[in-house]
């Protein structure tokens, strides 16, 4: 049985800033941003290309080699990515020990009096 962290995901999510070159075609190669990652997928910020749900990329990020990816969702400028293949937890944890950044958490359990 696997268990679930939160928001429902399989694997954990890491923040992180990494630049990355995405590829729709062959002859179509552009950079993005990747402002989290996990062994199932990315979230790409900002830039100024369009997605299509469904839609088939390639990503080159650090020293991978290309990581085939499907647009799962778009969203206020955000791109929401499955990798085709999971990428190995060692792996996701490498990147997130380069590329991480701090992210901190509100504790929604303290009440506000």
């Amino acid at each position: 049985m696997q268990v679930r962290d939160d928001c429902g995901r399989l694997t954990s999510r890491h923040a992180v800033l990494l630049e990355a070159r995405c590829r729709k075609s062959s002859w179509h190669v552009f950079g993005v941003e990747l402002a989290d990652i996990s062994e199932g997928g990315c979230c790409v910020v900002g830039g100024g290309e369009d997605f299509t749900s469904g839609q088939r990329v390639a990503l080159r990020m650090a020293n991978l080699k290309a990581v085939e990816a499907e647009v799962r969702w778009i969203r206020e400028g955000r791109v929401g990515m499955a990798f085709l293949k999971a990428l190995p937890k060692a792996v996701i944890e490498d990147l997130a020990e380069r590329y991480g950044i701090p992210v901190m958490r509100r504790n929604l359990s303290a009440v506000e009096s």
